[in-house]
């Protein structure tokens, strides 16, 4: 898979989030987060161009993340690991106040990972 990201993504983020798909809550972790997209670690992870909606509690008391999402590529998981089982979503979805506070939550994670490797 060639890489198309117009944004670039941080790892390791890890936030827990409720998605849902036709109708089906369920839980995920989005990782490699971007403001253009990101990917959702998934057991039986939904099918590719679904649409997906998000809903996420951003950590250091930034609010929580609501967006809209489509499945752009899928894994089902391989072995060995890390290869985890999930989709990668583009953003369908995500109004100023989203965006803003996905801003912030980036600009402080890359914040934190400078602090540690002056440490």
């Amino acid at each position: 898979m060639s890489d198309k990201r117009i944004n670039s993504r941080l790892g390791p983020l890890v936030i827990k989030t409720l998605f849902i798909v036709k109708g089906r809550k369920r839980d995920g972790y989005l990782t490699n987060v971007s403001v253009g997209g990101a990917f959702l670690a998934v057991a039986d992870p939904p099918p590719l161009d679904a649409d997906v909606e998000l809903r996420a509690a951003l950590p250091w008391r930034l609010g929580e993340l609501h967006a809209g999402a489509r499945v752009v590529w899928r894994n089902e998981g391989s072995d060995p690991p890390p290869n985890l089982s999930g989709v990668g979503l583009s953003f369908t979805r995500l109004d100023v106040e989203g965006k803003e506070r996905l801003d912030a939550y980036l600009a402080r994670f890359v914040e934190l990972a400078a602090q540690i490797e002056e440490g």
